[in-house]
């Protein structure tokens, strides 16, 4: 007889959507959204709505494998342990446990999980970890600065916004929860504008469309702060009472040429015009920030100017307004089980320069890698350099369900449970609802949860007492100050809930957590937008339905790299569509079908998907090394490339 289970998704979104998964004779049969989550509400993106052809894919690595010289072999995991067991002990007894290096990134979207990787490696004796990132930290990073937390609402609030304002965020396909609070709040009014150098399908559904040029964010902002404050439509009481620092900005806000600002973003005085009297007139306003402004060499610099815009027009703290990115969605928790593990040394390294960094890092060299929810050989900007500085190690493991472009370097390949194997605790980074994995079916092959890796792994090493305990017992010390609002890891079995502690909106107390308790607005004037030397094209690939950072079906992906570009851009190439091509960057080239877009600027070259065939061969190929200003992040969008007709 069928039996109805209630999971959550862990995948690396936003959404974490509540799942329902039919099982009928030990076999998934269905997969489908859960209406009684607040969010998600029983409809789930493409990517769940296919996730069982995942599940199932004979892709799949059910079993541990070790890498021989005659190729990969099974090995049972008793073997697999002991193995790894033995070469962290030699590591550490020989150079110290800093000479061991942890790759762990967003692929790790479950508490238990987390806590079990941060107290195995406490006890180990420390490990050389990766810092910075490679998504939304440079946003968060600003924010910090400004509010000292993220300005982020909760989804359901939005139908109270009066207006809307994206810069460089495609909530359609990175979103799609949170979009049908947007459309009722248009419903009945409120206009959307989008600022993108892209048409986005979220452009396609705005009421007006703002091709910005790529990487000017900041100074768009800062220019419609001037006409703000010279309209005299902004927020005199919220400034007063609640930022510091306004009188720099308005300085460096003033001092700005509306000319110039044009010039530079490449938008009419009208289209600037429009913006500020969109902030000034309607209240109220929310601001959403994504990757767009976020990949850039001065991301922290543009962001904090947008942030300004909200300050300034008295749009924070306010149902339906905010300056929205992403949310912790912690809120309460017990956090002290990570706090109370044992001090140990520690030494990072930059995840966005990770070959470089592996190849620098001496005083100990790293010897041994681990590398779990992640993939860096896709997914880290300068393939070519992350696969050298991976290639030096001397034992590589991967956890992983698939093998990764990185699970290919690896001397040992362990397999992990998805959602549908595991028990655990979700929390979303696009909402406040806290949600349960389960076990819908027992794991597939051998497969095991990280939770179990580490904790079998720690008893051969000596410390497996500290890791001991259910899942259900670390999901209980997380959720304990939300107990007596009835959530724990039983009642979150039961149906998914909203964190009773997590405001719905943000700062509504005017309560900063900042130096000066305030919002504390930049006085750095933007810096010069990036210009394109003769024949250079700024490197776009951006987020798609199908597919979750790296991860996307074969069938889904095209069997080579498709540039698409403007029709005119092409001519000034003297090149034609269907053509092959290259394109280069100062780290790499990829040999690329060219198509016609018109709908792009003539300045942008946009490869989507990211990636086609192997994991290696990615738009990441293409991308350099460069950093934000603030939270050592990826720029993503730095890169600059040059094409030339494939003469071969």
């Amino acid at each position: 007889m069928p039996i109805t289970h209630r999971t959550t998704c862990n995948r690396d979104c936003p959404d974490s959507c509540s799942i329902l998964a039919t099982v009928d004779d030990g076999r998934i049969v269905e997969h489908r959204g859960d209406p009684e989550h607040g969010v998600t509400r029983g409809f789930l993106c493409w990517r769940g709505n296919h996730y069982l052809e995942r599940f199932y894919s004979p892709d799949r690595i059910l079993h541990p494998q070790r890498r021989t010289r005659s190729g990969w072999q099974p090995i049972s995991w008793d073997d697999a342990l002991d193995l790894c067991a033995d070469k962290l002990s030699r590591c550490r007894d020989a150079h110290g446990p800093l000479s061991a290096l942890l790759v762990s990134y967003s692929g790790i979207h479950h508490w238990v999980a987390r806590i079990m990787g941060h107290l195995f490696w406490a006890h180990y004796g420390g490990a050389t970890q990766v810092e910075g990132g490679l998504s939304v930290e440079a946003v968060q990073a600003a924010q910090q600065l400004d509010f000292g937390a993220d300005g982020t609402h909760a989804p359901e609030d939005l139908v109270n916004s009066a207006a809307f304002v994206v810069w460089g965020k495609n909530i359609a396909v990175t979103r799609p929860h949170c979009l049908p609070f947007v459309k009722q709040a248009r419903k009945t009014g409120a206009p959307l504008v989008v600022i993108d150098p892209l048409r986005c399908a979220t452009a396609k559904l705005a009421d007006h469309h703002y091709a910005i040029r790529p990487g000017t964010d900041g100074l768009l902002a800062l220019g419609v702060g001037r006409l703000l404050i010279e309209g005299d439509v902004i927020d005199q009481a919220f400034i007063a009472n609640h930022t510091t620092g306004f009188d720099a900005y308005r300085e460096i806000a003033l001092a700005q040429d509306l000319d110039a600002v044009s010039a530079a973003t490449d938008l009419s005085r009208d289209a600037i015009e429009a913006i500020a009297e969109l902030y000034g007139s309607r209240r109220p306003l929310a601001t959403m920030i994504g990757l767009g402004a976020g990949y850039w060499g001065n991301s922290g610099q543009s962001v904090r100017l947008i942030d300004a815009l909200a300050a300034i027009t008295g749009n924070l703290g306010v149902a339906g307004g905010g300056s929205q990115s992403d949310t912790s969605g912690a809120a309460g928790f017990d956090l002290s089980v990570f706090r109370e593990a044992p001090r140990n040394q520690s030494r990072h390294v930059l995840l966005p320069r990770l070959g470089q960094a592996i190849a620098a890092a001496t005083d100990p060299p790293l010897t041994v890698g681990w590398v779990s929810g992640a993939n860096p050989v896709a997914t880290a900007p300068d393939t070519r350099r992350v696969v050298e500085g991976l290639n030096t190690l001397d034992f590589l493991v991967v956890v992983d369900q698939f093998m990764t472009g990185t699970a290919e370097l690896a001397d040992l390949f362990l397999p992990c449970t998805t959602y549908l194997e595991m028990d655990d605790l979700v929390t979303a980074y696009g909402h406040h609802w806290l949600g349960r994995t389960q076990q819908v079916v027992p794991p597939q092959g051998e497969a095991k949860s990280d939770v179990e890796i580490y904790q079998l792994l720690a008893e051969r090493l000596g410390f497996g007492d500290a890791l001991a305990g259910s899942p259900a017992h670390f999901m209980d010390q997380l959720l304990a100050p939300l107990a007596g609002h009835g959530i724990s890891s039983a009642s979150l079995a039961e149906q998914p809930r909203p964190n009773p502690l997590a405001p719905a909106v943000a700062f509504g107390d005017r309560k900063f957590d900042t130096p000066s308790g305030k919002v504390e607005l930049t006085s750095d004037a933007p810096s010069a937008p990036t210009r394109l030397a003769p024949g250079q094209l700024h490197l776009v690939a951006t987020k798609t339905l199908k597919m979750v950072n790296a991860q996307m079906e074969a069938d889904n992906l095209p069997p080579e790299p498709v540039a698409r570009l403007h029709p005119a851009t092409l001519a000034d190439h003297e090149l034609t569509e269907g053509e092959h091509a290259w394109v280069t960057s100062e780290v790499g080239r990829v040999r690329a079908r060219l198509t016609a877009d018109p709908t792009l600027r003539r300045d942008v070259l946009l490869i989507n998907p990211a990636r086609w065939q192997g994991d290696a061969q990615g738009v990441n190929q293409l991308r350099e090394a460069a950093l934000t200003d603030v939270g050592k992040v990826a720029a993503m969008h730095a890169t600059c490339v040059t094409l030339q007709r494939d003469s071969g």
